[in-house]
């Protein structure tokens, strides 16, 4: 029953919200126009008459409501400007201006329900570790938000990248086979970082492990199958994509997976 409330609280926000001039010119005309109408239905009911002209009535109608429609229609604006960035924020990683874990779940989970198919993946930053001790956490962030830059490039709009973890990235995307060996490689070719300008720039590639989405399944065991594929890509020499190579039914049960076929970025 709360939530129907909230639901039902948030939709009325979202329609009184003004949104532009004419808008918010209509919405002022209306709620103006609404309350005239009950003005005048509450003196015919209390009294059994309208004792002034319409014209005056409607006079007096709007020069006692208007600053307060207005008012309203203002404070309504603000708050759902602020609901908005609140939102935003809550749902955004910080440092790279991606999606956060939450909101990749949720989002990701809302494809999962609809029944899309597609493929999970788990992003690595590789010797992201060797990064950090050697040249500190600054020149570590520049690097994630080097790898967030790269991500935004290749990835679809449409599809989805978050910052999951610390040097970790989720991506959901709806694509076929061949388009996900060409994404690849777009995405695990070296991206390289000038954080000196009397120094070389640091590079560093992803390592990448990507499951198939599967009908019925969970997004909790489709990241589960990318874990095991990322840790595959790991092994076989980092700065590579590898899929899930697994029967679709129980994927749970089988062993770790097939690397694509185009060839690794040694990391």
């Amino acid at each position: 029953m709360v939530s129907y409330s909230r639901t039902l609280a948030m939709r009325l926000i979202r329609w009184t919200t003004p949104r532009g001039g004419f808008d918010t010119a209509f919405k002022f005309v209306f709620f103006m126009l609404v309350i005239h109408a009950v003005s005048m239905t509450t003196e015919y009911l209390l009294v059994g008459k309208i004792g002034l002209p319409p014209l005056t009535r409607f006079a007096l109608s709007f020069l006692t409501a208007a600053p307060f429609v207005a008012l309203t229609l203002f404070a309504v604006h603000r708050s759902y400007v602020l609901h908005l960035r609140l939102a935003a924020l809550a749902s955004t990683d910080m440092l790279t201006g991606l999606k956060n874990r939450r909101a990749f779940v949720s989002l990701t989970e809302d494809h999962f329900r609809s029944g899309d198919q597609g493929y999970v993946m788990i992003a690595d930053a590789d010797h992201f570790k060797d990064i950090n001790d050697t040249y500190g956490h600054a020149v570590g962030d520049l690097c994630l938000q080097a790898v967030a830059d790269r991500l935004r490039g290749v990835i679809n709009p449409d599809d989805i990248v978050a910052r999951i973890g610390g040097e970790e990235f989720g991506i959901y995307v709806r694509c076929d086979p061949a388009a996900i060996r060409a994404l690849g490689i777009a995405v695990c070719s070296p991206i390289c970082v000038t954080h000196d300008p009397a120094q070389l720039p640091v590079c560093l590639t992803l390592s990448i492990g990507a499951a198939t989405t599967i009908p019925g399944e969970t997004l909790e065991r489709a990241m589960r199958r990318a874990d095991e594929a990322l840790y595959q890509a790991k092994l076989g020499g980092r700065g590579a994509l590898v899929t899930w190579a697994g029967p679709p039914k129980l994927p749970q049960d089988d062993p770790v997976q097939s690397r694509t076929s185009f060839s690794p970025v040694v990391g």
